[in-house]
């Protein structure tokens, strides 16, 4: 049974992935660099999507029927010349299952699924050879980060990017984060440990002290006994258009090269996610390279405008 989620966005998300994987394997490969593949949310491999078929045009009626499409495991797979490694991560047993069946599909393919919480995984495999400083040597590798919400922990995050050698997508759900983050900082409560984790304590850097204006009857000379001087609250100066801006300039603080945000936009979210790359990698060619791979994908991703009909006058 192939995994159930996203919409037509997820493939667009997935679509501009993989256009960036084929262009890194494209250049490493003659380099004779030994590349991998890291999916540290992979779930089943394959993915349910539904579709509308027929209508009036096509002289039938109108009906919805459900497609096997391939995950993001399967397409980086399917690319060719092929990664050497490839590393899947789902914390579902039942998925981790269905994904280990892939290794009958592609034999002599070296494959390793890992069932367990994508956080833990990828820290237990980034900690030793080739990851290590002392080991590291021709071996570099991209990782996809598709969270179902906020999972990724900014410590994660931090590791990969001490590695120096790994290119990271990020699935970035903005409209969760803004979820999180109140208007006012008091309205957080129990949600800070969460911001803590996928964000760091810099979140609160959103915030800033605004005077609340005093409310009650006054006389002429400004003065009453019935106004009420309310204290300073801190309020929240980020819209939810901005908030992957600012994240931008977080990532920026660990990784050499960070890539502006491609919005996702979806039918009843708009602006729903961002997707990022962030180069772990220093050398000047290696971001470069990324960036140049990079541009082309947030231009031919990008959202398309919404068409607007002519007034006639």
């Amino acid at each position: 049974m192939a995994h159930k989620y996203g919409g037509p966005w997820s493939e667009v998300k997935l679509d501009a992935v993989e256009y960036y994987l084929q262009c890194y394997t494209n250049a490493l490969t003659p380099k004779k660099m030994d590349i991998w593949y890291i999916d540290a949310y992979a779930g089943s491999g394959d993915r349910e999507a539904e579709r509308e078929i027929g209508g009036l045009l096509d002289g039938r009626a109108l009906e919805t029927v459900v497609e096997v499409l391939d995950g993001s495991a399967r397409r980086a797979l399917k690319i060719s010349p092929p990664y050497k490694h490839f590393v899947f991560i789902e914390k579902d047993p039942k998925r981790a299952a269905q994904l280990a069946s892939v290794k009958a599909d592609y034999p002599g393919t070296a494959i390793e699924v890992l069932n367990g919480d994508a956080n833990t995984e990828l820290l237990n495999f980034i900690g030793k050879a080739p990851w290590t400083r002392k080991a590291r040597s021709f071996s570099r590798g991209v990782v996809f980060l598709d969270p179902f919400s906020m999972q990724v922990d900014w410590s994660t995050l931090q590791a990969l990017a001490a590695t120096e050698c790994l290119d990271v997508w990020y699935f970035f759900n903005v409209q969760a984060i803004i979820r999180q983050l109140s208007h006012n900082f008091e309205g957080v409560g129990n949600k800070e440990a969460t911001l803590d984790r996928v964000l760091s304590r810099r979140w609160r850097d959103l915030y800033s002290i605004v005077p609340e204006e005093p409310s009650g009857q006054f006389d002429m000379f400004g003065g009453s006994a019935d106004a009420v001087v309310k204290e300073p609250t801190s309020k929240r100066t980020i819209t939810k258009d901005q908030i992957d801006k600012w994240f931008k300039t977080l990532l920026e603080e660990e990784f050499a090269f960070v890539s502006d945000p491609l919005p996702i936009v979806t039918p009843y979210g708009g602006h729903t996610f961002s997707l990022f790359l962030a180069v772990a990698n220093k050398h000047p060619k290696a971001t470069e390279l990324a960036q140049k791979f990079v541009s082309y994908v947030n231009r031919k991703f990008a959202p398309k405008p919404a068409s607007r009909r002519k007034s006639g006058r």
